[in-house]
């Protein structure tokens, strides 16, 4: 019904769905926590971050099957084709990785390409390979995420995420009981949390597919894929987009490997990177917000509202973890960067304060994304990602070679930079449907 959206449905939808996207970010802190009491923490913890970049890499072309299932998985024109899709990708996606894991193509890729340090290198050979099923797991679990959330179900999202850090933590736990291999601990706890979310989230979806996914009153709009190679040229755009995104990260780890003091770098990046993604994380999910209530001119300034203030609370508590004793004393008591590793901890603080504004401006740039998702515009996603990309990169390397960074601070500058240019870029492409909402139309 028209002029019927409130704040209290805003947030029904939108509390599980931010609650999801924390537990996951808190996959870093805890196995930060595991890797800092195994030996060699400060090679673990830097094995680990470049294994799991790159295995997020190798996923990133299926992260985007959140926001197509929740745009498409609702019409019957487009539900069958969708499922289909998401199957001939995460099998396609395994055939590669299986390909760089156990082939010479690692050394090219880690050595050669990324130019990490004999020991990370090796350390992160084991955990990368762990890592094997874990974009298939998560194309899975994302496509059924959609249908719950389509549903308004998003508290289902929520419980299955519980499953999978429960599940991390205990793996994390018996690595660390164990005196495992750090780099491998943590690729053997990723990949275990995640096909147990996978699961968790298949059967508490049992309810919603056994009474039916798709709204036999709903047409598909005009410019909605109706068959396999349809989604796919329509899913396209959303793949690159994130392809863009996190070819930058091990990238970026790349970068920091040339910087004066790369081994402090690579252990003080992922520990900055996963503190202040914890607290953006939660602002997230702003896109679903868009994708699933979206319907009019009041629901559109709602919406926009609480992206604001959403996004803008979340960087007032970014600004707490930065500027005051909180984020030391977080690193080092909660993750244990204490005595030989107080480095680390002191070198990410610098991180942690530019990071300041990394909440809001991923809570806009959600917000706009998912505008133009809704309305079909997948390329001019794609068109913001790949310009905030090419921006990253000239930061990343300039930063290294030229102006001589340090590690952390360098990896959130980068990002930020660039992050900062999609948002203009996204911000121009979203404009005409932004006022077309505004206008009622």
């Amino acid at each position: 019904m028209a002029g019927s959206l409130t704040w209290g449905a805003i947030l029904r939808l939108f509390l599980p769905l931010s609650l999801s996207d924390v537990i996951m970010i808190l996959a870093g802190p805890i196995l930060t926590i595991g890797l800092t009491r195994l030996a060699f923490p400060e090679i673990s913890i830097a094995a680990y971050s470049v294994a799991q970049n790159v295995s997020i890499l190798l996923e990133s072309p299926i992260i985007m099957l959140l926001q197509a299932s929740a745009a498409l998985s609702r019409y019957k024109e487009t539900y069958r084709p969708l499922r289909l899709f998401m199957i001939w990708a995460n099998a396609s996606i395994t055939v590669i990785y299986l390909l760089l894991a156990f082939t010479p193509a690692y050394d090219w890729l880690f050595r050669g390409v990324l130019g990490q340090p004999a020991e990370i290198a090796d350390a992160a050979l084991p955990a990368f390979r762990i890592l094997l099923l874990w974009p298939a797991a998560i194309g899975w679990r994302r496509f059924h995420q959609g249908i719950l959330i389509n549903h308004k179900r998003s508290n289902l999202v929520a419980y299955a995420g519980f499953a999978r850090i429960g599940s991390l933590s205990l793996v994390t736990f018996l690595g660390v009981l164990g005196n495992l291999h750090g780099a491998t601990v943590a690729g053997l706890a990723l990949v275990t949390s995640v096909i147990v979310e996978s699961a968790a989230v298949t059967w508490l979806s049992r309810p919603v597919l056994a009474t039916g996914v798709v709204d036999p009153e709903a047409a598909a709009p005009d410019w909605a894929p109706r068959d396999l190679w349809q989604i796919a040229r329509w899913y396209w755009p959303l793949a690159m987009t994130q392809i863009l995104v996190w070819v930058v990260r091990p990238l970026i780890n790349g970068g920091i490997a040339r910087t004066p003091d790369p081994s402090l770098g690579l252990a003080s990046w992922p520990v900055a990177w996963s503190t202040i993604g914890m607290v953006a994380n939660s602002v997230r999910m702003v896109q679903q917000l868009a994708l699933t209530l979206l319907a009019d001119r009041q629901s559109y300034t709602m919406l926009r509202r609480f992206v604001w203030v959403a996004g803008i609370a979340a960087s007032c508590l970014m600004a707490l973890m930065a500027f005051t004793p909180l984020g030391l004393g977080y690193m080092q008591w909660v993750l244990g960067l204490k005595g030989g590793l107080e480095s680390v901890a002191l070198a990410a603080v610098p991180a942690l304060q530019v990071g300041v504004i990394y909440p809001l401006m991923v809570a806009q740039q959600n917000w706009m994304q998912g505008i133009l998702v809704k309305d079909g515009r997948t390329k001019l996603v794609n068109a913001g990602a790949l310009i905030g990309g090419a921006v990253t990169m000239a930061v990343v390397y300039a930063g290294a070679l030229l102006w001589k960074m340090p590690g952390a601070l360098l990896g959130v500058i980068a990002i930020i930079s660039g992050g900062l240019v999609e948002l203009l870029v996204l911000g121009i492409a979203s404009q005409p449907q932004r006022q077309g909402w505004l206008r009622g139309e």
